[in-house]
């Protein structure tokens, strides 16, 4: 009798430490990947001197809609960060019941949170982005999910070339 017992605990213990360990592989995975888009963002940006949005060739699709032309032939930055996004797999379910989690921004749709700041100080403008992805853990069992921002600016833009307008002054 007293090996049973024993033996059920260490079966706790080990299924515990395998629970844990493979939830600690789970976030560092969506961590690295949120954290690698956040930075690709960021280079696309600045790259484009700027935020420009989608144009497709039909005025009426939405990005999340366009089809492959669309995109390969779209040389905007929202487009290009569509399809790295894409490309990369990253996932970005959101569980705030539909609420915005961009307190500042809108949430664009390859899942991340794009705010533009502009100064001005005497006849020069310059602007920067805040970029905010996130990392989407579900616990299935418990049925909880929860979103964690991974936020990140680019460097000043003297130059912006696009038609995206300032959120914040």
């Amino acid at each position: 009798m007293r090996e049973s017992i024993g033996s059920t605990w260490l079966t706790g213990i080990i299924i515990t430490f395998i629970a844990i360990f493979s939830g600690f592989l789970a976030y560092s995975i969506s961590y690295t990947k949120a954290f690698r888009v956040k930075n690709q963002i960021i280079n696309i940006i600045e790259q484009k001197e700027g935020f420009s949005e989608f144009k497709s060739s039909n005025s009426n699709v939405v990005i999340r809609n366009a089809s492959e032309a669309d995109l390969k032939a779209d040389s905007s930055a929202e487009g290009e960060i569509f399809k790295y996004v894409k490309a990369l797999g990253y996932n970005y379910t959101m569980f705030d019941n539909g609420s915005n989690p961009c307190k500042e921004g809108k949430l664009k749709d390859g899942g991340y949170c794009l705010v533009k700041y502009c100064y001005k100080n005497g006849d020069t403008v310059k602007t920067h982005y805040k970029v905010t992805t996130y990392i989407s853990l579900s616990i299935p069992v418990i049925n909880v999910g929860i979103n964690i921002p991974i936020s990140g600016e680019t460097k000043s833009i003297y130059y912006d070339n696009s038609n995206y307008k300032c959120d914040v002054e």
